[in-house]
């Protein structure tokens, strides 16, 4: 049987996921502040990634050429 949420139930739901949330944005707030630590498995850049290019933590990896379908000329 699901269980029934009260309303007190919610609140500490949502009041716990508010402090992690500012924990982590804290957290990212320091790492951009500080040096790099060798033991720091982020590098100290504060990126756990970058989101949606699916390029991971690497902003140098090389691109693909274009196709002659997007203009590219041989």
């Amino acid at each position: 049987m699901p269980k029934e949420w009260t309303d007190d139930d919610v609140k500490a739901e949502i009041a716990d996921a508010v402090r992690i949330v500012r924990e982590d944005k804290f957290e990212a707030f320091v790492r951009g502040k500080l040096p790099a630590q060798p033991t720091d498995p982020n590098g100290g850049n504060g990126q756990s990634g970058n989101a949606g290019d699916g390029s991971g933590n690497n902003p140098t990896a090389p691109k693909g050429k274009k196709s002659l379908w997007w203009g590219e000329s041989e």
